[in-house]
């Protein structure tokens, strides 16, 4: 299982650590958010929607493939 984040990212081309870069935080954090280590905070939320153009919830949610 995947986070649609995860397949999103994949689907255009970037890797995490353009996305990282592109939302402000360390690639680190971005490698937790991703694989569901860790849920973010509001903030890092907003940032993940405005540049995915996706609710959070979606992002987040667990997806099949």
């Amino acid at each position: 299982m995947a986070t649609l984040l995860r397949l999103k990212r994949k689907e255009l081309g970037l890797s995490a650590e353009e996305v990282a870069s592109a939302i402000g935080v360390k690639r680190r954090m971005y490698y937790y958010i991703e694989s569901d280590g860790k849920y973010p905070s509001r903030k890092v939320e907003k940032r993940l929607e405005h540049f995915f153009g996706i609710p959070a919830g979606e992002l987040l949610a667990e997806t099949e493939k």
